[in-house]
């Protein structure tokens, strides 16, 4: 498999705290990744300088071999990334099909100047547009639902919105931040076989942090642990399930002895 995207040496400091301390990673094509740790492990801040939220302290970010660290948010979309947030991020006093349409405004042509006198050029555009946005929420379950604003949504179904939008922009790399936060269990098992599903039918590479372990381990091909921004492992969910060093970061030293004790 090839390498997507790459962190090399990478850094990133706030004062004196050192959120993500010299870490490397791949991800690549095609598969699965997760991301877990205790909290305040930088997960999220890992996530943040990849889609150009925070700029690096050191270190080098790589999408397809080019430098993409330090580059704003709108133009790591145009290179292929998405993401969806912890904290669901919609505009919720648009409709769900004007959310979508969000997603795909970077990669329309037709300029400010043609929105508003809207020659047949723009206006087959804008048809185009709906019509793609529309079979984005038919993929996600939210057909119908086209025209209702997206904060009257419950919240399973803002999740797959969110979810919606950040295909609209045609990423290569699909990152979710925490995509079962709030679910109960049926909804986090139908979020599970959805993401497998992005993976397998649109060929999307996928990099989330999950705080459910069921779901970590039945989608992912590749499981990394961070704890005080460090990676402390990595490899395959079988093996990161057993590793006394996830299980230390998690539970704690004392967690770890009686574990030793009791085998």
């Amino acid at each position: 498999m090839t390498v997507l995207l790459e962190a090399r040496g990478l850094s990133k400091r706030f004062d004196g705290l050192v959120a993500v301390d010299t870490l490397d990673y791949q991800i690549e094509r095609g598969t699965i990744a997760s991301i877990i740790g205790p909290n305040g492990a930088g997960k999220t801040t890992f996530f943040n300088l990849i889609t150009g939220f925070y700029k690096p302290t050191t270190g080098q970010i790589l999408l397809e071999g080019k430098s993409i660290g330090g580059l704003p948010p709108n133009r790591l979309t145009r290179s292929g990334l998405a993401r969806t947030f912890q904290t669901i991020r919609l505009f919720n006093n648009m409709t769900v099909l004007e959310n979508v349409l969000v997603g795909m405004n970077h990669r329309l042509k037709s300029s400010w100047l043609a929105a508003i006198v809207r020659p047949p050029s723009t206006r087959r555009e804008e048809e185009k547009a709906h019509e793609e946005a529309r079979e984005h929420l038919a993929y996600v379950g939210l057909a119908g639902y086209e025209n209702a604003l997206a904060g009257s949504l419950p919240y399973g179904l803002q999740r797959r919105l969110e979810i919606a939008r950040a295909l609209a922009t045609a990423p290569k790399l699909l990152l979710l931040d925490e995509p079962t936060a709030g679910m109960n269990p049926s909804e986090s098992a139908e979020m599970r076989d959805f993401i497998r599903r992005l993976r397998d039918e649109r060929g999307l590479s996928i990099l989330l942090i999950e705080h459910d372990m069921q779901v970590v381990m039945a989608i992912s091909d590749k499981v990394t642990v961070l704890d005080y921004g460090r990676k402390i492992t990595e490899g395959l969910p079988h093996q990161i399930q057993h590793d006394e060093r996830v299980i230390e970061a998690y539970l704690g030293r004392r967690a770890l002895e009686l574990l030793r004790a009791d085998r």
